[in-house]
């Protein structure tokens, strides 16, 4: 009878897997996993091989913002990671420069907000031409800094419900925070 048994699970389980495993891939249920994020991002928006690509990644959210060695031109990319039964990261939105510019001065200087409806996170992308060295995230008890690198373009993501965030240079003058929807 066990002999039996053993013969037949492998009947049942496997269609079952192969059920459940097509139904996933389906209904948008498989993801990217996190170790693939860029790999992904370079492929699905076709970022050339010396573009450089800053990111931060958390358990349910992605940022990325990828340049050209003359930082002429950017562009920043969204990737979320549903709760519950989803597996991976997924493509949300993303933004890219328009054209080529001939000069810095072209590009928005400021810091771009991007709210991230589904995790509630907030992303913050800049080339950071304004020589920013700070972020201060002020929850009303408590203030977290952020020291970043004043010729660096960063890319940040904060938690929901962490607080105000304020960038500034090195003389701490704040920076313009421009809002982008995705």
């Amino acid at each position: 009878m066990k002999k039996e048994t053993l013969k037949i699970l492998p009947l049942i389980f496997i269609p079952l897997l192969l059920f459940v495993g097509g139904f996933l891939l389906l209904t948008g249920g498989v993801g990217v996993p996190r170790s693939r994020l860029e790999e992904d991002l370079r492929t699905s928006q076709n970022i050339p091989d010396d573009w450089t690509v800053t990111s931060s990644v958390s358990d349910s959210a992605a940022v990325f913002l990828y340049y050209p060695p003359a930082q002429n031109r950017y562009g920043w990319s969204i990737y979320i990671n549903h709760p519950g039964f989803s597996f991976g990261y997924f493509f949300r939105g993303s933004l890219v420069a328009a054209g080529i510019h001939d000069n810095k001065e072209e590009l928005p200087a400021a810091v771009e907000q991007i709210p991230i409806g589904d995790s509630g996170e907030i992303a913050y992308v800049s080339l950071n031409l304004t020589g920013i060295v700070r972020a201060e995230i002020d929850n009303g008890a408590d203030t977290q800094t952020i020291t970043l690198d004043e010729s660096k373009p960063f890319a940040i993501l904060v938690p929901p419900d962490a607080g105000f965030v304020t960038f500034y240079d090195k003389e701490s003058n704040p920076a313009e925070i421009l809002s982008r929807q995705i």
